[in-house]
């Protein structure tokens, strides 16, 4: 009985484990092994999203978007790099918890420049004519436009480095001026995507936060690779 269960014991720790992330499917022998991997990855997506939306709704919204997408996007890099969390409730609220005021400071003062530029442009629709009301909902449009890259940013460089919080707001709040393509490129990706998911609205529910977040990580990591490279190089 003893040697059985030693048996038992080293076929156990001679398995692979069955990672979700995309990497994995070409490791999996079987179109079947294949289709359990990408499963794994889309309830992954799924969780982490549901995580995300609880995270925000505990931070009362405006306080808990950017913890919940610093923690979120942490957890989707991790399956972009091949080593996906076992434990999302455990991986998420850690960070939730580890970067709470920092991810706070940093983000809010976007979501509330983006919560008055909505407020703004709906006033000027209703009650603005003639050539001063187009200009001012042409600038409007584009502030909220900024600050909507500025978040677009702001997990990402959460998620890579651990500044104070006021340096990383004056960096995240600049960076889509030192790379106005990648800006460019976070506002299309996430505005696409979310036209896309509000049609579809089981999959909205799902995926709507996680992928455009996954999008744009891929997007400004790039831009924050070149930066870290010129630095080393300095």
């Amino acid at each position: 009985m003893t040697e059985r269960q030693h048996d038992e014991g080293g076929r156990r720790k001679r398995l692979p484990p069955m990672e979700g992330t995309p990497v994995d499917a070409g490791e999996v022998p079987g179109w079947t092994g294949r289709i359990m991997v990408w499963l794994r990855v889309i309830a992954q997506f799924a969780g982490i999203q549901l995580l995300m939306v609880a995270g925000t709704v505990l931070g009362l919204g405006i306080l808990g978007l950017g913890p919940a997408t610093a923690s979120g996007a942490r957890l989707l890099r991790r399956i972009v790099d091949g080593d996906a969390s076992d434990a999302l409730w455990k991986d998420f609220w850690g960070g939730y918890r580890a970067d709470f005021r920092r991810a706070a400071v940093v983000t809010v003062p976007f979501i509330v420049v983006i919560g008055l530029a909505w407020y703004e442009l709906l006033v000027l629709l209703y009650y603005g004519e003639g050539t001063v009301a187009a200009i001012f909902t042409g600038a409007i449009a584009a502030i909220g436009a900024y600050a909507v890259a500025c978040l677009a940013y702001a997990p990402h460089v959460l998620r890579r480095y651990s500044d104070a919080p006021l340096p990383t707001l004056r960096f995240v709040a600049l960076a889509p001026l030192l790379s106005p393509l990648t800006a460019l490129g976070c506002i299309v990706t996430t505005v696409a995507l979310m036209v896309v998911f509000l049609n579809w609205v089981p999959l909205f529910i799902l995926m709507g936060l996680s992928v455009p977040l996954l999008l744009s990580g891929l997007i400004v990591d790039r831009w924050l690779d070149k930066i870290d490279a010129r630095s080393a190089d300095a």
